[in-house]
């Protein structure tokens, strides 16, 4: 076939209707497509049998002979053809390829690491025990080093105690974490309840997957097992609505958010304060912007329930170690969701916490786990790392150091590689290679909370007025029994 088609005008051939054009335009189109599929199988026909490369042979000679018929059948039309523009034909490779892609990639499934599959096998532990706030039990209670927040699980390895002998029964089902060097300012000693819902073999560690339950303060201290008091989940109603008779309460709850501001603003009206008083209770602003942060992270489904979600949001948004204790401490759940509102008004970056070099940056966290993008993990030593996954670190921030090994993986189907500050050499975390070559991510970094920290762009400072919930306003006598725990603390940090 000539690579300049005759004039038609010349030729005197007449017009050719509009159809012939679309069905030559498609012809080309699946003999370029078929040209594709022959250059991505090639290595697999090259790693096939010689009965099979035969066959193969003869199926590409069966295409050319039907190529050149194609292109016998496109000469005799010729005359009112166009070649396929040469950005026409990159795009539809490029297409094709991208579809081809697309249907051989894995997601990774992120319900895998929350089940802690690394622990081995392990039985059902049935019950929930469930304590009244206000009132005082005794548990028996361990150190741990950072604070955990209700709702979070926690998979851990106790060395020196059998949970499952003792005097209570419910021992076993039940224990404390106490957060070592978080108030050491002569306050309150905090924790939180565990419930045990799975337990390992019993052996010479105890292996045991809990949840976090309920906070709690240390009233008194003595071996092993503590007097707690337990804390309560205080949810102030909206100050307007509370306040409406029985009446009109059913104006109160429609769909329609513009009807709800105007009986809002009318109720206002009839008060002593303005509406803007009543506004600073309103959740509509924070709200607003934890679906704007959740939407980034590409996070759909969270608790609806306020108590629960202002602690899932306290665990997955970057915040100082100050701010993650005034959230603990405090029971009133609108005051905990200020300090979060604060707190998504700046954009963090992770440093290290020795040498304050920068790692990772804001809008690189991501939730490789249905927990969130922050999850505890235990190693082979019974260290718990609070784990931040991230899809990548700063250039030349991170020093991977050892081989990969697939042993004791937090995430199935991944190799991890420990990763250190190339700074100063500190320990920060780990690298994750997917094995197969078709799972996403392919690769991606776990962060330990221990050795990073956050900083802000603009410096979050708090005034001295804004949030008046620091540990030192609530002090008490109770802190010296602190000291005694430490004899208690059953973690070993080990890369």
């Amino acid at each position: 076939m000539d690579s300049n088609p005759p004039n038609p005008q010349q030729s005197g051939s007449g017009p050719t209707p509009s159809g012939s054009n679309e069905r030559d335009i498609a012809s080309r189109r699946n003999r370029l497509m078929r040209i594709t599929q022959r250059t991505i199988d090639t290595d697999e026909s090259s790693r096939s049998s010689s009965s099979s490369s035969n066959f193969s042979d003869m199926e590409d000679n069966n295409n050319e002979v039907e190529e050149r018929d194609e292109q016998g059948e496109l000469a005799a039309n010729s005359g009112t053809i166009e070649r396929l523009p040469e950005d026409e034909a990159v795009r539809l490779f490029e297409d094709y390829i991208r579809e081809r892609e697309s249907a051989a990639t894995e997601i990774y499934n992120i319900e895998l690491p929350t089940e802690h599959a690394y622990l081995g096998r392990m039985e059902r532990v049935k019950g929930v025990d469930y304590m009244e706030p206000g009132k005082t039990y005794r548990l028996l209670i361990y150190s741990h080093h950072s604070i955990v927040y209700p709702g979070e699980i926690v998979p851990l390895m106790l060395n020196d105690y059998n949970p499952y002998r003792g005097d209570d029964p419910s021992d076993g089902c039940k224990l404390g974490l106490v957060f070592q060097n978080q108030y050491n300012d002569g306050g309150r000693v905090y924790g939180v309840t565990c419930q045990v819902y799975e337990r390992g073999p019993q052996g010479v560690s105890a292996l045991l997957k809990t949840v976090a339950q309920q906070r709690f303060y240390i009233v008194r201290q003595s071996d092993r097992k503590a007097d707690v008091k337990i804390l309560p989940e205080v949810v102030l109603p909206d100050p307007l609505i509370s306040c409406c008779s029985n009446a009109m309460l059913r104006y109160a709850y429609t769909d329609r958010k513009d009807r709800l501001t105007s009986f809002k603003r009318m109720l206002a009206q009839t008060t002593a304060w303005p509406p803007f008083v009543y506004d600073q209770y309103d959740m509509k602003e924070v709200m607003a912007k934890v679906e704007r942060f959740l939407s980034s992270l590409k996070i759909t489904s969270v608790h609806t329930d306020q108590v629960k979600l202002s602690f899932w949001l306290a665990r997955n948004i970057p915040l100082t170690e100050e701010f993650r204790k005034m959230i603990f401490c405090t029971d009133s759940v609108w005051r905990r969701m200020l300090i979060i509102n604060k707190a998504l008004d700046h954009m963090w970056y992770f440093i290290c916490k020795r040498c304050e070099s920068e790692i990772a940056n804001y809008d690189d966290m991501f939730a490789m786990s249905k927990q969130g993008v922050q999850t505890s993990y235990c190693n082979p030593a019974g260290h718990v790392h609070d784990t931040l996954t991230v899809h990548k670190t700063k250039e030349n921030s991170t020093l991977p150091v050892d081989r990969p090994s697939t042993n004791f993986s937090w995430f199935p189907g991944y190799s991890w590689q420990i990763i250190v500050c190339a700074n100063c050499r500190q320990h920060l975390g780990w690298k994750f290679v997917a094995e197969k070559k078709n799972v996403l991510p392919k690769s991606f970094y776990g962060l330990t909370g221990a050795n990073i920290t956050v900083k802000s762009h603009g410096d979050l400072q708090k005034t001295e007025d804004e949030f008046d919930l620091t540990p030192g306003t609530l002090a008490s006598d109770e802190h010296e029994y602190y000291e005694q725990l430490s004899g208690f603390d059953t973690d070993e940090e080990v890369y």
